[in-house]
């Protein structure tokens, strides 16, 4: 179990699983800081991401609203849309597909 975060040209990918276990390493993320204009999350490789997953993304875009980045999710898997549709969150989400 393990969690992957790349950047390259603005585009932020995580692969593997989004979940309490694995974000401690990406705590507190630091990427965001360094980008700037439009940043988009591609969640194609992500395999699993539980609510912390969740509430760590919704903080990220509470980070790039601070330092206005322009934010788009890509490729989000239908576990991610669910738990953010029973949190009552999916109006928070910068959806693009």
């Amino acid at each position: 179990m393990s969690l992957e975060i790349t950047c390259q040209d603005n585009k932020i990918r995580l692969s593997g699983e989004l979940n309490r276990d694995t974000l401690m390493r990406y705590s507190p993320f630091k990427l965001l800081n360094s980008l700037s204009g439009k940043v988009i999350f591609d969640f194609s490789a992500l395999s699993n991401v539980d609510s912390a997953g969740l509430a760590w993304l919704i903080q990220q875009l509470g980070q790039a609203r601070k330092q206005q980045l322009q934010v788009e999710f890509s490729k989000v898997p239908t576990q991610l849309l669910a738990l953010a549709k029973v949190s009552a969150v999916t109006a928070l989400l910068p959806l693009t597909d």
